[in-house]
């Protein structure tokens, strides 16, 4: 097993998909680095690091009544992609769209989580970052 992958990304991906289907927080935080970082495309700006807070910021999620789904999963070298239906009333920017988050994952750990809207620019990064190793 290569150091880059860790325990296998299905693995990781299964833990993902359960840990956000089922809001179970501690499922996540498993597959979570301790320094993961969690943000939008470019910004470092806003982001959200450490799993502390990025376990504290879906926990604020599902108590303002916003439930996902994982519709789609696609795995690269060293990342998960996952396509998630958002549903809740205080989701203005996406409610009732899907959104797409790239878990990069080293050492069978999630390093950096990138949301994107658009599903060809998340399969894009997955796969494009995976080939330059980050």
């Amino acid at each position: 097993m290569s150091p880059r992958h860790g325990p296998g990304l299905s693995v990781v991906a299964a833990h993902l998909r359960g840990a956000l289907n089922t809001a179970n927080w501690q499922v996540l935080a498993e597959v979570l680095h301790p320094n993961v970082c969690w943000g939008h495309p470019g910004r470092s700006a806003g982001s959200c690091r450490g799993r502390s807070r990025v376990l504290g910021r879906c926990a604020r999620l599902y108590a303002r009544a916003q439930r996902m789904t994982v519709d789609e999963t696609f795995t690269y070298p060293g990342a998960v992609v996952l396509g998630l239906q958002i549903r809740g009333a205080t989701h203005t920017a996406v409610s009732g769209g899907t959104v797409y988050q790239v878990f990069d994952v080293v050492d069978g750990l999630v390093t950096r989580i990138t949301g994107y809207a658009d599903r060809s620019r998340a399969l894009r990064a997955a796969y494009f970052g995976a080939a330059a190793g980050l």
